[in-house]
């Protein structure tokens, strides 16, 4: 059985008075363990202590490695400069105004197209780049219509060398140009007749091979010999032109049209070797087919 009837000695009696009793009823119950656990009563409480621990470190491990602490990479967020202009922090951006547009020019460069380096003195200002933002336009004095901005945003264009002013935007130079001084815009690296796109009322127009010799035969000198800047064949036409209160009318002129237009009111502009001009719609005098 579990438990055993020991006797009580007489030297406990004293200690307990409770015990004073008959013989037959001074008995108390006794745990008993077996033989080998009661010779070896460290072995075993050494065990127990191991055991117990090893109980506690399977129950503790997953909550060990759970709430473990992770190694964690401070990020701090970017400092973002104030925009400038002239050398100047202002608050917020440059905000065009009317019918002006912001825009980067492109780098000048520095080989010529024949690989010739140029020195600093020799780089000519672009006038082309890339259109930042824009105004919200111009108002017609007349109508008192709001005219919405051909030019957007993303664009590339070519503008007037003398129609742009220069502002320091960023510690960068740009330009703000007004849209009536913007030529043309175009898709890719460079302008082409495929990529170019005329802003409204504008043709660009090729200009007539210059005549090497006279209806006799004679040699032209070189100052004889000039292109005739006031004829040409347009090359690309704007899809209209628009109106005092911002409608779009269609244009008299297409491409292919030889037109005889104003001297003086051209820009000029070279794709590839051939030269062109753009002129305003506004400035042909009249149109005929060869």
């Amino acid at each position: 059985p579990p438990f055993v009837l020991a006797p009580i000695l007489p030297a406990q009696c004293s200690s307990n008075p409770e015990l004073l009793a008959p013989p037959e009823r001074r008995m108390v119950m006794m745990p008993r363990f077996p033989r080998r656990l009661r010779r070896s009563g460290v072995t075993l409480s050494v065990r127990c202590v191991a055991a117990a621990l090893g109980a506690v470190f399977i129950a503790c491990a997953p909550l060990a490695w759970t709430t473990s602490p992770r190694k964690h990479t401070l990020r701090t967020a970017p400092v973002q400069r104030r925009a400038s202009v002239d050398g100047t922090e202002i608050a917020g951006e440059l905000v065009p105004l009317s019918s002006y547009a912001l825009v980067k020019p492109r780098e000048a460069e520095t080989i010529t197209k024949g690989g010739i380096l140029l020195p600093d003195s020799g780089k000519e200002k672009p006038t082309e780049g890339e259109v930042l933002s824009v105004g919200p336009g111009s108002v017609d004095e007349d109508t008192g219509s709001l005219l919405p901005m051909w030019v957007q945003p993303g664009m590339k264009v070519l503008y007037g060398k003398y129609g742009a002013e220069k502002v320091e935007y960023n510690d960068a130079e740009h330009v703000l140009v007004r849209e009536s001084d913007v030529l043309l815009s175009y898709s890719g690296d460079e302008p082409t007749l495929e990529n170019i796109k005329m802003p409204y009322g504008k043709l660009l127009i090729q200009l007539k091979e210059a005549q090497n010799e006279s209806e006799g035969g004679l040699l032209l000198s070189a100052s004889a010999a000039m292109a005739d800047t006031t004829v040409g064949t347009v090359a690309v036409a704007a899809e209209g032109t628009r109106g005092p209160k911002g409608e779009i009318f269609p244009l008299e002129i297409e491409a292919g049209d030889i037109v005889r237009f104003r001297y003086g009111s051209e820009v000029k502009l070279e794709v590839g070797k051939a030269e062109y001009r753009v002129v305003d719609a506004a400035d042909c005098l009249a149109k005929w087919k060869e």
